[in-house]
């Protein structure tokens, strides 16, 4: 007879199965995004070289920074299936280089220009803080811990750093 005990578990790991199969149907996805976006890109940087003017050089930055914007996803779709764990850093990567993208998408008011810059600034702190708590659970999960996270320990446990 199968006890309970055995169909949560059951349950609980092809939950986790369908959770990484479509993560990685994300990343596929995402892959496939970013090779086509690449190719914009270039283009882009074509047209910008033969007539540099301000929206061709913005329109293909515009498309590189929507290229970092998809490969900080792919990080974090990554980072998920390894560790199974979603790390904060790639999403306020993501964050910021879109907020970025937005200044540079249209003539932004003086009140949007002043908006943007507050969330960049705030994501940029927050990726600061949130970022050191996500390398060091990123390295416990490895297994490599670094001399910060070591003395973090020590500290807790009330024994003198060395």
């Amino acid at each position: 007879m199968i006890s309970v005990a055995q169909i949560r578990d059951f349950l609980v790991k092809g939950c986790s199965l369908v959770t990484i199969l479509i993560y990685l149907l994300i990343a596929g996805l995402l892959v496939a995004a970013a090779v086509v976006g690449a190719v914009e890109a270039i283009q882009l940087l074509k047209a910008a070289a033969a007539m540099p003017t301000q929206e061709t050089m913005t329109a293909a930055l515009q498309s590189i920074l929507l290229i970092i914007v998809i490969a900080t996803l792919i990080d974090m779709v990554r980072s998920y299936v390894t560790y199974g764990r979603v790390l904060v850093r790639p999403i306020l990567i993501a964050g910021v280089t879109t907020m970025v993208r937005r200044l540079l998408v249209a003539s932004p008011s003086f009140m949007d220009i002043l908006g943007i810059t507050i969330v960049i600034l705030g994501l940029t702190v927050a990726m600061i803080y949130l970022g050191r708590e996500d390398r060091e659970v990123t390295k416990f999960l490895s297994g490599n811990k670094d001399a910060a996270v070591l003395e973090n320990e020590a500290a807790k446990a009330g024994e003198p750093e060395k």
